[in-house]
């Protein structure tokens, strides 16, 4: 979206916006991606949610799957 040459305008400000996504929440999906990206593949880590943001986890993921 950002590095696309459409006409998006996530692509003129330089920015995305997810207004239906809290920051914490949005936060430990960033997280989760970097320990995909560094732990994932063979290493017996767990990552840990917290059970108050599994809700709002779960539909963060749905909508960000749309």
């Amino acid at each position: 979206m950002l590095t696309s040459p459409g006409s998006f305008a996530e692509t003129q400000r330089g920015e995305v916006r997810f207004p239906e996504i809290s920051g914490a929440v949005l936060e430990k999906i960033c997280q989760y991606f970097y320990w995909s990206l560094h732990y994932s593949s063979g290493k017996e880590t767990d990552f840990h949610i917290e059970p108050e943001i599994t809700l709002d986890l779960m539909m963060a993921a749905n909508f960000l799957d749309t």
